[in-house]
């Protein structure tokens, strides 16, 4: 992975002389400075370094213990994700899930400085992201890209109450999985109507873990089984993308939809 805290710098564009209000920024390299994107001039340049550390002040100031669990980094996305061993619900006995938090940034103006929470399954540290049952909070900032720490007790407010409403929702939702028995025939019928935009390459290897007669899904024929069998792929990859992340968020959403239709 590049280093994700390597020094950055916004350089003016200009074409024959004449400057341009768009600006490439760029990050170091070893010796070299590589660019990251194009943004315009109002657009909140922020190193990752601030962002992991309003991250950590957040985790530090919240009502739940919080460590560092996943870092990445393309050379333009940056996600920083944390989690916790306090457990929030169970789907069964001694399957137990508790809440991470996941702070994004990025130097190319894709993905706006953010937050957002998600779940982790404890007996295997599986995270499980939402768009369906977390909000994504996006910090606000001046034209000078100052003012976006005025954000932060809102975090840790949202952090501090998010054991109601959506996140019950979730779970139950969850559950619901965990009682639905699916089969071979049932795995099209579930990607016909749910995981359609999910790639035939990142199905194929989630239905042969899921199926798999050694594996440790193997016993867990159901909805449950089949959503961990996903996300264990995605989020423990050795080389993640930002496809990784947004593949994962979309097969917990289709899947809870698949139970609460």
């Amino acid at each position: 992975m590049k280093n994700p805290y390597a020094e950055i710098r916004k350089v003016p564009l200009n074409y024959q002389g004449i400057e341009s209000s768009a600006y490439s920024v760029q990050y170091q390299e070893e010796n070299d400075w590589k660019e990251a994107g194009v943004v315009g001039s109002k657009y909140m340049l922020l190193p990752n370094s601030k962002v992991k550390e309003a991250a950590d002040q957040v985790a530090n100031a919240s009502n739940i213990q919080f460590e560092q669990d996943k870092t990445f980094f393309d050379g333009r996305r940056y996600i920083y994700s944390l989690k916790s061993n306090s457990v929030v619900g169970n789907i069964k006995q001694s399957d137990d899930l508790a809440l991470g938090i996941q702070f994004w940034n990025s130097y190319d103006g894709s993905k706006s400085f953010g937050f957002s929470m998600l779940l982790y399954r404890l007996i295997c540290t599986n995270g499980m992201m939402s768009k369906k049952f977390f909000n994504t909070f996006r910090f606000k900032h001046e034209p000078n890209s100052e003012g976006w720490e005025e954000n932060l007790d809102k975090v840790i407010n949202i952090v501090n109450s998010t054991s109601e409403g959506s996140l019950n929702n979730m779970i139950g939702n969850l559950r619901k999985l965990d009682d639905l028995r699916v089969t071979m025939k049932g795995l099209g019928t579930i990607r016909h109507d749910h995981l359609s935009d999910i790639p035939s390459g990142i199905w194929g290897n989630i239905v042969d873990k899921f199926s798999d007669p050694h594996g440790q899904y193997h016993s867990e024929t159901s909805g449950w089984g089949l959503l961990n069998a996903a996300t264990d792929i995605l989020w423990h990859k050795d080389k993640p993308t930002i496809a990784s992340y947004n593949q994962n968020a979309s097969i917990v959403d289709g899947l809870c939809r698949a139970v609460s239709a």
